[in-house]
């Protein structure tokens, strides 16, 4: 379970650096300083992905570790379901963008939502696994 651990926490690395770059493309295009082209939609596709992987790499530890006992409330109940949250507002965001019409409006749907889903996730990242 400690390799599960760790690729759990080394994942976290690529949804925040793919995160703030869909965020920054998304603000962009919403800002009119770049179009929403293929690279802002497969970054915006790439980052609801890397989102899901952590869910699945983050469900396999809570089952496995048994995280519903409660010991840990934090761990236990509050950051699964923020996480959840996140991930919902990224695939809202992203299909929202799909659907708008413009590469203003694709921005702007995107940019909504993913910085809304990345102020969760840090929110939900517990303190002590900050590098910092």
């Amino acid at each position: 379970m400690e390799l599960v651990v760790t690729l759990h926490n080394l994942w976290r690395w690529v949804v925040l650096l793919v995160g703030l770059g869909a965020i920054a493309l998304a603000v962009m295009s919403a800002t009119g300083a770049r179009p929403w082209d293929g690279v802002s939609d497969r970054l915006s596709f790439f980052f609801t992905l890397a989102m899901d992987i952590q869910v699945l790499i983050g469900i396999v530890l809570w089952i496995g570790q048994q995280r519903w006992d409660g010991k840990e409330p934090f761990l236990s109940f509050l950051h699964p379901l923020l996480m959840l949250v996140a991930v919902a507002l990224a695939h809202v965001g992203r299909a929202r963008s799909d659907r708008a019409e413009g590469s203003r409006v694709k921005g702007q749907q995107a940019a909504i939502f993913f910085i809304l889903s990345f102020i969760v996730i840090v929110v939900a990242i517990p303190i002590g696994n900050w590098p910092l």
